[in-house]
């Protein structure tokens, strides 16, 4: 073998104190945890509830619809959707309401931009 390289011997290794494993116990319990810490509203029973206080309802709302009462109300739901499910993205909160991400953009814009995990703007 023209190649071929002598084999290296490693040092030994140094005996350590086994790690106690986790158990699947404890990975339940941090889920659990997590899962208290921050229960998901669905986000069509925000939208219900926005429109509700508008007067209006869901179908309206995520509707085509351009008169300013609509589009307020609209507005105010996609605020609240994004600032209530920070696990959604913008196109996942566009197809909720049957419009493309740039306008869900424009809509936060408008109402103050996307609250972050700890309630403040992201300054957008």
């Amino acid at each position: 073998m023209r190649n071929a390289k002598p084999k290296v011997s490693e040092p030994a290794a140094k005996p350590t104190a086994p790690e106690p494993e986790a158990t699947s116990s404890d990975a339940v319990a941090a889920y659990r945890a997590i899962d208290v810490l921050w229960p998901k509203t669905p986000a069509r029973q925000i939208i219900r509830e926005v429109a509700r206080a508008h007067g209006l309802t869901f179908e309206e709302v995520v509707g085509e619809g351009l008169k300013k009462k609509l589009v307020e109300a609209r507005f105010d739901a996609i605020k609240a959707v994004a600032d209530g499910r920070p696990d959604l993205s913008l196109p996942q909160i566009g197809y909720i309401f049957n419009r493309d991400h740039p306008a869900i953009i424009h809509a936060l814009k408008k109402r103050g931009g996307r609250k972050n995990r700890e309630g403040w703007n992201d300054g957008k």
